[in-house]
């Protein structure tokens, strides 16, 4: 697993690492190749579409470069990848093995409620103002998800370490 315990940064960093290395220092990519969780199971665990990105750069065809791909993916992950393969026009399917998921689910579990705080590349102050509830009215069902949705995304924010003020408003002028 990657040093700052996160399961997915070391297997990004892998399909980056390959993706230069494929590249081989020629030209540059019109974008950083993407890690995506599998729509389907049938289409393995994680997908990328680094060989479409890489194929106008080094002039060959995005099945081509994910064959590359893939050895020098497998080369990096070793036996953490079940396997790997292209799908469509060049989209690269990767299948882990238990033993990944098994430390992936140990990291996770193991950081317990810090898994993922502190992601905010910059932290920021927040204010979020939620519930207008009319205490001299009947409180809707309507306020009372809005409060829930505003707490969940002040915790959120915090989670990832924005400093968030919270503002929740008795409406108190109506009747």
């Amino acid at each position: 697993m990657a040093a700052d315990g996160d399961p997915l940064a070391e297997l990004t960093a892998s399909v980056r690492a390959a993706a230069a290395a494929v590249r081989g220092g020629v030209g540059e990519p019109s974008a950083q190749p993407r890690l995506e969780r599998s729509r389907h199971q049938a289409q393995g665990d994680y997908s990328t579409n680094a060989a479409m990105l890489l194929a106008p750069v080094l002039g060959v065809g995005p099945r081509e470069i994910a064959e590359r791909l893939g050895a020098e993916i497998e080369g990096l992950l070793g036996e953490d990848l079940d396997h790997a393969e292209i799908a469509g026009p060049g989209f690269l399917n990767l299948v882990m093995t238990d033993g990944w998921h098994r430390r992936a689910l140990a990291t996770v579990l193991a950081a317990g409620d810090q898994f993922g705080a502190g992601g905010a590349k910059v932290c920021e102050r927040t204010v979020i103002e939620f519930v207008s509830a009319n205490p001299t009215g009947p409180l809707v069902a309507a306020s009372g998800r809005h409060a829930a949705y505003g707490d969940a995304l002040a915790r959120i924010l915090e989670h990832h370490g924005h400093s968030v003020w919270r503002e929740y408003y008795f409406n108190d002028a109506g009747n």
